[in-house]
């Protein structure tokens, strides 16, 4: 499974190297009716605390949230009934201006800095 500190456990089917993942010069993406983003810090290196797997559209489908992990703690952190609590089922679609890539969208959850991940409702 995923290794400490790392975003998730699909993280280790995926090679390193070649393309960082950034878009060139200020693409935006479109977004999408539902969306949020949400900003975690992970310059401390803890693990974003996620089991998540990869979809052929470019996103990942989030599986698991680990109690305390970074994402466990934004969870808890937020008033009770937000429309901004993350679940499983719902889909991460842009890391910090990282989007319609899978491989993109891990390369940027390891990055220890702080995330800007922006989130759509599951199916």
């Amino acid at each position: 499974m995923g290794a400490q500190g790392s975003c998730c456990s699909c993280e280790d089917d995926v090679p390193n190297g070649g393309d960082d993942g950034k878009r060139p010069g200020r693409e935006t993406r479109k977004r999408s009716p539902g969306e949020f983003t949400i900003i975690i810090d992970r310059r401390s290196g803890d693990s974003l605390g996620i089991d998540a797997s990869p979809e052929q559209k470019g996103t990942l489908e989030i599986k698991n949230i680990t109690p305390g992990g970074l994402l466990d703690r934004w969870n808890q952190s937020q008033p009770k009934g937000s429309s901004e609590i993350v679940l499983p089922g719902m889909r991460v679609v842009e890391v910090n201006g990282r989007y319609t890539s899978a491989v993109h969208l891990i390369a940027a959850c390891r990055e220890t800095e702080v995330l800007h991940i922006t989130l759509t409702p599951g199916r």
